[in-house]
C-alpha cells in the first residue's frame, strides 16, 4: 500500500504530469479510465513517453503501470480501497462518474479493515471541486460508512500548473501515447484537506489558506490564457503562443490581469507586486514559443469557461464587487462568447442560444449574470463593438500562424 498510486483519468495531464511526478517518486500507478480505446491502447503498448518542451534531457519513459477500465468496478474498488494515494484528473462536470466507484473503494476499505488515511488528490481547474465530490460519495454510504469516510479520507485539491499538449506527428507516429509537458515540477496542494501526512510526492507542496491561491491561479494564469485563447480565436492565430505574442493582445491580457490582480489583492491581502510578477510569470509561460499549444485546445469548452465562477466571470464579478469596473474582462468575455466551433458542443450549445432567445438569455444561464446587472451591460457594450469589426461568428483560416 506505502507506494501505490491509483489515478482516475489517463489523459495528458494525467500521463504528462501525475504519473510523471509519481514515477520519479518510485510509486506503482494503476490508471483507472473510461475510454474503451485508451484502455486498449495502454494494456497494448505498456508505455509510452513524455517529452519535457525545452528541456528534453528530462523526458522520461513511463513503463510498468497497470489500467483498470472504469466499467469493471469490482477491479476499481480493490484498487480504490487498497491505495496508497489516489489522484483525480477526468474534468471537473464528469465528477459524478466516479462518485460511486469511490464509494464502492470506500465501503471495500472499511469491510478489510483498513486504518490507514487515504488521501484522494484531485487535480482539476474547476471551482471547489473537494466539497463537492466529498458530498456525492456521501450520499452513497450509510451514515456509519460516513463517519469512517470523514475521518480517515481527505479530499484535496491541487493546483496544476504544468501544461501537456498533444505530440508532434513524428511523435504520435513513434508512440502514439507520448505527450509534450512544460519543464514546470510543482503541485501546490491545500494542506488543511490532507488527513494524516501528505504523502511524499516529487512536486507536491501541501499550502496554507490554499482556498485563495487556487482562486488566485484560476483567476490569473486561467484568466489570461482564455484571454489569448479566444480573443487570439477572433483574429485568426492557430497557436497560443502566437496569440500570446501579439502587442494588441498583451495589452488586453495586461488590463485583465490589472483588474483581477487589483481585486484579487483587495479581497484575499495579496501582495500586489507580488500579484504583478505571478500575472507576468503567466504571461511568460504562455509566450514560449518551444510550447506549441493550439488555440482549439484551449477555448475547447466554452459553456463551462464562462461560467459563473471560472477564469473570465469569475473575476470580472469579483472585480466588481470590490469597486472595479471590469472593462477588459468583459471584452475577454465577450470574445469567449463569439467563439464558433461545429466540433465543440459547448460552443455549439452557446451559438444557439444566442440566435434562438439572445445574448442576455446567453448571459443568464451561461454566465450566470442577470439582465440588469452592470456586468452584463458591460459585456453586451463589448460584444457589439467586436461584432463591428465583423468578427462575430468567423472562424480563422486553416494555417494562419506566424510560427
Amino acid at each position: 500500500m506505502e507506494k501505490n498510486a491509483v489515478i482516475f483519468g489517463a489523459g495528458k495531464i494525467a500521463r504528462g504530469f501525475i504519473a510523471h511526478l509519481l514515477v520519479l517518486s518510485g510509486f506503482e500507478i494503476t490508471f483507472v479510465e473510461k475510454s474503451r480505446e485508451l484502455v486498449a491502447l495502454l494494456r497494448q503498448r505498456k508505455r509510452y513517453k513524455v517529452h519535457i518542451m525545452g528541456a528534453p534531457e528530462k523526458s522520461i519513459g513511463i513503463m510498468g503501470f497497470e489500467v483498470v477500465s472504469s466499467e469493471d468496478a469490482q477491479s476499481v474498488a480493490e484498487e480504490v480501497a487498497g491505495a496508497a494515494v489516489i489522484f483525480v484528473s477526468i474534468g471537473g462536470p464528469n465528477l459524478p462518474q466516479i462518485a460511486p466507484l469511490l464509494a464502492a473503494g470506500i465501503q471495500l476499505a472499511i469491510a478489510k479493515g483498513r486504518a490507514v488515511p487515504l488521501n484522494i488528490l484531485l487535480c482539476e481547474n474547476y471551482f471547489q471541486p473537494g466539497p463537492w465530490l466529498r458530498q456525492m460519495v456521501e450520499e452513497l454510504l450509510t451514515q456509519k460508512e460516513r463517519d469512517w469516510f470523514r475521518e480517515h479520507v481527505g479530499i484535496v485539491e491541487t493546483t496544476v500548473l504544468r501544461s501537456s499538449v498533444e505530440p508532434t506527428e513524428e511523435m504520435r507516429a513513434d508512440d502514439p501515447l507520448s505527450v509534450k509537458a512544460q519543464d514546470m515540477w510543482e503541485m501546490p496542494a491545500d494542506k488543511a484537506a490532507f488527513v494524516g501526512p501528505a504523502p511524499a510526492i516529487r512536486g507536491l507542496l501541501p499550502k496554507e489558506k490554499f482556498h485563495a491561491a487556487l482562486v488566485r491561479k484560476l483567476y490569473t494564469y486561467n484568466a489570461i490564457n482564455a484571454v489569448f485563447a479566444y480573443l487570439g480565436h477572433l483574429k485568426g492565430y492557430q497557436l497560443l503562443s502566437d496569440a500570446a505574442n501579439d502587442p494588441e493582445l498583451i495589452r488586453e491580457a495586461e488590463a485583465c490581469s490589472r483588474e483581477a490582480g487589483e481585486a484579487l489583492c483587495k479581497r484575499f491581502g495579496f501582495d500586489p507586486e507580488e500579484q504583478k510578477l505571478f500575472a507576468e510569470s503567466a504571461m511568460a509561460k504562455y509566450r514560449k514559443r518551444e510550447i506549441v499549444d493550439p488555440i482549439e485546445r484551449n477555448t475547447r469548452d466554452p459553456a463551462r469557461k464562462l461560467s459563473r465562477n471560472d477564469r473570465l466571470v469569475g473575476p470580472a464579478c469579483l472585480a466588481l464587487e470590490e469597486g472595479i469596473r471590469p472593462v477588459a474582462l468583459s471584452r475577454a468575455i465577450a470574445a469567449g462568447l463569439m467563439y464558433v466551433n461545429a466540433d465543440d458542443p459547448g460552443a455549439c450549445k452557446i451559438q444557439a442560444l444566442i440566435q434562438r432567445a439572445g445574448l442576455a438569455t446567453a448571459l443568464r444561464e451561461i454566465c450566470g449574470i442577470g439582465d440588469q446587472d452592470d456586468l452584463a451591460k458591460m459585456i453586451t457594450e463589448a460584444y457589439g463593438r467586436l461584432s463591428d469589426h465583423g468578427q462575430v461568428n468567423e472562424r480563422p483560416a486553416k494555417g494562419k500562424s506566424t510560427s
